[in-house]
């Protein structure tokens, strides 16, 4: 169909698009019910302040755990938060920020939480923020408090004592604290330290129950809690102490800064030793200072290279050997030969086994010639061991070396592979051989020059990496679900579902050339075009008994069916759309839908119903406002594919259709699954 055909039809099936985002928004708001959270007008205007305090400490705050990409979309869905350091409860809602060690710097506003209004635990400890003591009044359920090890200054505020009535846990030891101490009188306070700061005046009779080293090493706190007399007259104020006597909390270590006079009398005994450096000495010693680290970050990477190289016959390539050194050994014990017109021996060490090939065209080996190959692992995953393998001859193939299925016959693996092996496109990696053995179960794909999803999507976060842009994310997304379409319409009925493994890390990644008319005004890689291949596809069958190891898995369909609420029901090629739904939020938000942090569909769901669209998109693709609007309709068709029931899946081809219209700058029309 033309575009002009395609516009002039568009109008007449305009209701289908808001009918299928009213029943987006409806699934949204019954999923934020079945959580538990009866979202009334004030609910939602609370639950608005509470996101935005959060997003204020975020953006004031600097640190290393990067918060800025973490903090996004709505604080809780359900009692799970996808905010590091952020716990919830069963009416999502935030009840504790613990960000201890985080390595923050800043300052904390002077509200700071104060729309968090149900929060119940606040630990900062061990970072670097200064300023005063943030104020706590406005929130009357804190239980426990802890802002030690940092910089505060300044004194505690009174709020502490008066407004917390259920504190039973503060701890604001080794800052900068200065003043005197409130009188808290709350009767569950049952761990108070303010030890190591610049107190000074009596210790409240309330606070007499706890222990001396709760207020030790501070300048000049007296009273019965610390075992020291109260001087008549106004307490002494200052910075630091000066002269001796400036005594601490009774402790034997002394006091945190010694005497003057002390400071004089170890002056005075050290010896005046003076020597002088010749500025060459001084330069080498600077020269060698700097070459060290580079050598040993050199020597590290080397060795770390060397132990990944093994050599799949047994003999390591250097002195680490890997779980591989055997392959070789157990298939000479398997003698077994896989039957094929297109099969070739191996001439020697053999005795027998033979690879099949299903590509004419490649360049042929023989298992031998594998075996004697130097081979570097590149992970581990459910369904084996994948290595890249540089053969003598030249050529570099992916090896995949298959764990548990030693129970499968010999018949139903060769079968499957004869399958597999058929299949050419694009999007999909190709399956240029197999081994088979009793022991031994291996598969050679093609190799791809780039790199996974999963890697370019989450490898090295930080400094330094280059992240990938939106233009090359829908391209990506493109090819994904085109390969799928083409596993759908070419595998067998009875092979579902067709891919049954599909994650971002079984999605590989590669940037072609740019056309030429393009090449000759932009050669820059920024612009070369991403291809999307598929592999890890059409394992399921041989798995019956360890599907759960797959992607599909994670279908909801597949968990009732596992729990004896889905009667056994097994999986269909709808089980396919729900993982592509995944990779495409993942491709989106940047997140790693990980079961740990909750579903990543019905948290992007809440957050469009929140209104909170915009703040689910990674951090590295917020900055391009123009696509905005194709993001939002990528997410909204990521969704569709994430539903819970199968039935109201879209099928693949329409999948393709509706993100194909999103890179044409059009607008999809999302129809649900028939």
């Amino acid at each position: 169909m033309n575009n002009g055909s395609k516009k002039r039809n568009r109008p007449r099936r305009r209701p289908s698009l808001w009918l299928a985002v009213s029943c987006l928004l409806a699934a949204a708001a019954a999923t934020v019910a079945e959580a538990g959270a009866e979202v009334t007008e004030l609910d939602f205007e609370e639950r608005r302040d509470e996101r935005r305090d959060l997003v204020v400490l975020r953006d004031t705050l600097r640190s290393a755990l990067d918060l800025h990409s973490n903090w996004t979309g709505p604080p809780c869905h359900g009692e799970r938060s996808r905010w590091r350091g952020v716990s919830c409860d069963a009416d999502g809602r935030v009840v504790g920020v613990s960000l201890d060690g985080a390595q923050l710097t800043g300052t904390l506003p002077r509200g700071a939480l104060r729309g968090v209004s149900r929060l119940e635990t606040l630990s900062l400890r061990g970072n670097a923020l200064h300023g005063a003591l943030p104020g706590l009044d406005a929130l009357p359920r804190l239980r426990d408090v802890d802002l030690s090890s940092n910089r505060f200054s300044g004194p505690i505020p009174r709020g502490y004592a008066a407004a917390l009535g259920d504190l039973r846990r503060l701890e604001l030891q080794d800052n900068l604290l200065t003043g005197t101490l409130p009188a808290f009188r709350q009767r569950g306070l049952v761990v108070f330290n303010v030890s190591y700061n610049f107190l000074q005046g009596e210790v409240p009779a309330t606070l007499r129950r706890f222990p001396a080293s709760a207020f030790d090493h501070n300048l000049r706190l007296c009273g019965e809690a610390v075992n020291a007399e109260c001087r008549e007259g106004k307490p002494w104020s200052g910075a630091a102490p000066a002269g001796t006597g400036a005594g601490g909390g009774g402790g034997d270590d002394g006091p945190v800064v010694r005497p003057a006079g002390d400071r004089d009398r170890a002056a005075r005994k050290k010896p005046a030793v003076r020597f002088r450096l010749a500025t060459w000495s001084i330069v080498a010693i600077c020269l060698i200072a700097a070459l060290v680290p580079f050598a040993a970050v050199l020597i590290f990477l080397h060795h770390r290279k060397k132990g990944r190289e093994v050599r799949l016959g047994g003999r390591a390539a250097g002195a680490a050997v890997t779980g591989a050194g055997d392959i070789k050994d157990k298939a000479e014990q398997g003698q077994g030969r896989v039957s094929g017109s297109r099969s070739t021996g191996s001439s020697s060490g053999g005795k027998g086994a033979e690879l099949t090939f299903f590509v004419d065209d490649r360049a042929r080996f023989e298992l031998d010639e594998l075996f004697r190959s130097t081979a570097e692992m590149l992970g581990k995953g459910r369904l084996g061991i994948t290595y890249r393998v540089v053969l003598e001859a030249g050529p570099v193939v992916v090896v995949k070396r298959l764990r548990n299925m030693a129970h499968v016959p010999r018949r139903d693996f060769a079968h499957t592979m004869q399958i597999l092996g058929k299949l050419r496109h694009e999007n999909v990696a190709d399956l240029l051989a197999c081994f088979y053995s009793k022991e031994e179960k291996l598969v050679v794909y093609e190799h791809v020059p780039g790199s996974s999803l999963f890697h370019l999507l989450h490898g090295n976060r930080g400094e330094g990496r280059t992240p990938l842009p939106w233009p090359a994310r829908l391209s990506i997304a493109q090819g994904t679900a085109r390969g799928l379409a083409y596993l759908h319409q070419s595998l067998p009925y009875f092979h579902r579902p067709p891919h049954g493994n599909l994650k971002s890390s079984n999605v590989l990644v590669f940037f072609s050339s740019p056309a030429p008319a393009a090449a000759a005004t932009k050669s820059n890689n920024k612009h070369k075009q991403a291809v999307a291949k598929l592999t890890d596809h059409g394992f399921h069958p041989l798995l019956p008994h360890h599907a759960h190891r797959l992607a599909a898995a994670k279908c909801p369909e597949f968990a009732r069916a596992g729990s004896g609420g889905g009667g056994g029901r097994r999986l269909s090629s709808r089980a396919d759309v729900y993982c592509l739904g995944l990779v495409l939020l993942e491709l989106v938000t940047g997140k790693v839908p990980v079961e740990e942090d909750g579903d990543l569909a019905e948290w992007a769901r809440l957050a469009l119903s929140h209104e909170w669209s915009t703040d689910i998109l990674d951090v590295e693709i917020v900055a391009d406002r123009a696509r905005h609007g194709d993001m939002l309709r990528l997410t909204e068709v990521a969704l569709l594919c994430a539903a819970v029931e199968p039935d109201r899946r879209p099928k693949v081809q329409d999948v393709v259709r509706m993100i194909d219209e999103i890179a044409a700058g059009d607008e999809p029309e999302l129809l649900a699954g028939r």
